[in-house]
């Protein structure tokens, strides 16, 4: 047992920290231990995000990747995420709502189909979408206190990243020592 653990620096090491601090995401604890969330959870994040941060991050984190962003109602919507599933691409759906399009909710819940060497994922009302293991799928809203239903919040990893005076303290005590230096 130790006294003086440090959970980021454990589970972390600093080079992973400064890689995402070249992304974009602030050095405060707060924002390392969302990241930890988001990068090794094992559900979809929904990232609770009033001040842009975790989006930001995100677009720099993953836009190499041929990231797609969209929201819920842009008329492209089914067919970016059908594209984006299809292709092991990441995938962004910002300013959501407290209630998700039913669509989602095979994706959500992780519902893949082996079929011989093919991944599939039935959709409402279409069966055998391709899937990639590598694809990815973040959510963010603006809201600063959203009240999701039980059953999004059992499937899905609900993280808060509203800065915290602490945060922001440390925020611009970095952005103070960059300008220094």
């Amino acid at each position: 047992l130790s006294d003086d653990i440090d959970v980021v620096r454990f589970i972390v090491d600093d080079s992973q920290i400064g890689a995402w601090a070249l992304e974009g995401l602030p050095n405060d604890d707060l924002s390392l231990q969302n990241a930890i969330m988001t990068t090794r959870a094992e559900r979809w994040p929904i990232m609770i995000d009033p001040q842009s941060q975790a989006n930001h991050w995100i677009k720099m984190r993953d836009g190499p990747n041929e990231l797609a962003a969209i929201t819920l109602g842009d008329k492209r919507f089914r067919m970016t995420l059908e594209d984006c599933m299809r292709d092991g691409r990441p995938l962004l759906i910002e300013d959501i709502e407290e209630e998700l399009d039913p669509v989602l909710e095979p994706v959500l819940n992780k519902m893949v189909i082996r079929t011989g060497k093919w991944l599939k994922i039935n959709l409402p009302d279409k069966e055998g979408c391709e899937y990639d293991e590598k694809f990815r799928l973040y959510f963010t809203t603006k809201m600063p206190n959203p009240h999701y239903t039980p059953e999004l919040s059992a499937q899905s990893t609900i993280i808060d990243f509203t800065v915290t005076m602490q945060g922001l303290e440390d925020q611009l005590l970095a952005m103070v020592v960059n300008r220094e230096r």
